[in-house]
């Protein structure tokens, strides 16, 4: 095959087709918050928005069972996400990345992977199998070789400047070379936390400040746990704990997760006279996970805890709980500050809580199941994540409701502009606004399909992903795996976890998704992986179609071959004629 010529820019206008929606009203209408008036009225223009994003927070790792088609954990407790899935919209299909950085490349610039404004498809880099696999991945990130969002990017807080909201960054960032390229460069007025780092290191301060993983601004909230801070804080929340627990808590060092709290809870009060973006993106529950990490209070509730039918890691789920009441205590805030932009109204009345995750649960920590696959995984169990909006206006969200559309991490850089009432991006993103889900309107998003596409290795523990694009398109998902050049299809309506493929029996649904797959793929210019050096050529006969050096090519039953360092084709071959 000939070798690769220079990629061609194009524009990124993706098909325009009927999407599947499918709605579920819940049983019961939400009850009223206290002191919330639900029938706010008529939506505000430009509302305030919180958006959560865990680390690591899989599918399952909630109690609610409403973002996961009723396999919440039996054994962790989130009664805040529990009240926002109910009161809100809970979403039981949204999509993320196999892991951190390709998950918040693409949210924060809503753009897929293969974008060059992206451009990152994996933590660390595409070669994580050793050097003895069949292919190799191609670079990515920037020139320098590192996974971060280059200058040029527009991120969501760029275009939220731009229609003029205080924009602020809380916790993990990661897609970044330095803690300053967050605000001088990504579109934050205020970086709390965030740097290049994936982990906090540690979760707990040390004498009045965070490790250095931990971005050296939220030194000013790591201040030794007081009694009126648990009193207010923490006590509110802590069903089932030990009181006395609590109490010990007085003069021991604070936790990242309240820390962050504390930090987006500043940062409500300073911007609330004009419209603001808070992005807080917390450090649970991502490694170290260990006795030493989790808050000793809810540590002591877990081990204390029988044990459920499913994961149940006392460690981890210290760390989940306390997610869960960052959440609790944000919500509460908004619910009970005046909001001086709607005079009588509380904050929450024109704000919009969106919380996520970053990619799918680590199996050491938590069950995924029904789903296969964890975190760094294309299996389901690798990319699905809860999803919930929530409002107390619900003109912005149409609360008491569970929507099944297929939603990508793309989608929420759509959806937060849109919500801003945002200028159109200079140039389109992927991403789809989803406000008229939260809103309930009835309309579609006007796709058919998502995509991934992953041109390298995760070979570690127990995980084994390899060279692959995939397609999802209602009901059912296609998988091409590069090395043998096979298809997987599985029907998720029926078999979530991915037990059965049938590839052989439905060769009209491979031909139909294969061909949009391979439209996708030359639209973005995806690199794929090459024959690694050393290795025999690849020989093999096509009549069909292959993609491979950025572009689709029709095969009437030539011989392929190819060479050590020419990239190895998708194929798709015609079915023989019966």
């Amino acid at each position: 095959m000939p070798s690769r010529p220079t990629r061609r820019s194009r524009p990124y206008g993706l098909l325009a087709l009927p999407a599947i929606l499918t709605l579920t009203t819940l049983s019961a209408p939400a009850a009223a918050t206290p002191g919330v008036d639900r029938a706010a009225g008529p939506r505000a223009p430009r509302p305030n928005i919180v958006y959560v994003l865990a680390d690591d927070f899989g599918w399952t790792s909630t109690s609610s069972p409403l973002t996961n088609q009723g396999n919440g954990s039996d054994f962790y407790e989130t009664p805040a996400l529990e009240r926002i899935a109910r009161e809100g919209v809970a979403f039981d299909n949204a999509y993320t990345s196999v892991n951190c950085t390709p998950t918040r490349a693409a949210l924060l610039t809503g753009l897929y992977a293969p974008r060059a404004e992206n451009n990152i498809y994996l933590v660390g880099d595409l070669n994580r199998g050793g050097d003895d696999t069949l292919l190799k991945g191609p670079a990515q990130g920037r020139p320098d070789g590192a996974t971060a969002l280059p200058p040029e990017a527009v991120t969501v807080g760029e275009r939220l400047q731009g229609a003029g909201y205080t924009t602020g960054y809380l916790g993990k960032f990661h897609v970044t070379r330095t803690a300053e390229a967050i605000t001088a460069q990504h579109g934050f007025d205020e970086n709390i936390g965030g740097q290049a780092s994936g982990d906090p290191g540690a979760y707990h301060a040390k004498d009045g400040q965070f490790g250095p993983k931990i971005g050296p601004a939220l030194d000013a909230f790591a201040g030794d746990y007081t009694r009126a801070y648990v009193d207010e804080n923490i006590r509110p929340w802590s069903e089932g704990t030990d009181p006395a627990a609590l109490d010990a808590l007085v003069g021991t060092d604070k936790h990242v997760s309240d820390a962050l709290a504390d930090a987006t809870i500043d940062f409500v009060d300073r911007n609330k006279q004009a419209p603001f973006l808070a992005f807080l993106s917390t450090y649970g529950v991502h490694t170290p996970v260990g006795d030493a990490q989790g808050r000793k209070d809810l540590l002591a509730k877990y081990k204390a805890k029988t044990p459920g039918t499913s994961t149940s890691n006392p460690a981890y789920g210290a760390l989940v709980e306390g997610v869960d009441q960052s959440v609790a205590r944000v919500v509460r805030h908004l619910e009970t500050t005046a909001d001086p932009r709607n005079p009588g109204h509380p904050l929450a009345d024109n704000t919009v809580v969106v919380f996520t995750a970053d990619n799918g649960g680590v199996e050491n920590f938590t069950d995924n199941g029904p789903l296969r696959g964890q975190k760094g995984e294309l299996r389901e169990g690798g990319i699905r994540v809860p999803l919930i909006a929530w409002s107390a206006n619900p003109a912005l969200v149409k609360g008491g409701r569970i929507d099944h559309t297929p939603v990508y991490a793309a989608d929420h850089h759509a959806t937060i502009a849109s919500l801003a009432g945002a200028a159109p991006a200079a140039r389109p993103v992927d991403g789809v606004s989803l406000d008229g889900l939260f809103a309930g309107d009835g309309a579609g998003l006007g796709r058919q399909a998502i995509f991934w596409h992953l041109p390298g290795y995760l070979i570690a523990g127990d995980r084994d992903q390899r060279p692959q694009s995939v397609i999802r398109s209602g009901r059912w998902k296609l998988v091409h795996s590069y090395e043998d050049r096979s298809w997987e299809l599985y029907d998720l309506a029926t078999d979530i976890g991915e037990t059965r493929d049938l590839a052989g029996e439905r060769p009209d649904q491979v031909q139909r998704l294969g061909r949009e797959l391979i439209r996708w793929l030359d639209e973005v210019d995806a690199p794929l992986a090459t024959l690694r050096e050393g290795k025999e050529p690849l020989r093999f006969t096509v009549r069909g179609t292959t993609y491979a050096d950025g572009r689709a090519t029709v095969r009437t039953g030539e011989t392929v071959v190819v060479r050590p360092g020419e990239e190895v084709p998708l194929v798709l071959r015609t079915p023989a004629a019966r």
